[in-house]
């Protein structure tokens, strides 16, 4: 039986944005990852990695994703700098106890 590598999670916090944001769309939607990689052209994995931050997409691979979820980029980037506002805002988890 094949061991599953530890999979590498996202510190840049503008890509884990895109995959947040991709995901959530993509979920209004109503759409999986299969349908959605369909009608952009692109593998199944490809929004997977997406999604999880593992790759970068380019603003014209973004912009078929977009397009898929009949969604204008302006507003999928729009979303993605609130993300990344509300990151900024939320308390570290690490070294919080509960009732402070």
């Amino acid at each position: 039986m094949q061991r599953r590598h530890k999979q590498i999670q996202p510190t840049d916090l503008k890509i884990r944005a895109i995959g947040a944001i991709v995901r959530e769309f993509r979920e209004l939607a109503g759409h999986s990852q299969e349908r959605l990689s369909g009608e952009c052209g692109f593998d199944r994995t490809y929004i997977s990695r997406v999604e999880r931050g593992i790759i970068n997409p380019t603003v014209g691979r973004l912009w078929q994703i977009a397009d898929a979820l009949k969604t204008p980029l302006s507003q999928l980037a729009k979303r993605m700098e609130l993300w990344i506002a509300d990151q900024a805002r939320a308390p570290s988890r690490r070294g919080e106890t509960k009732g402070t």
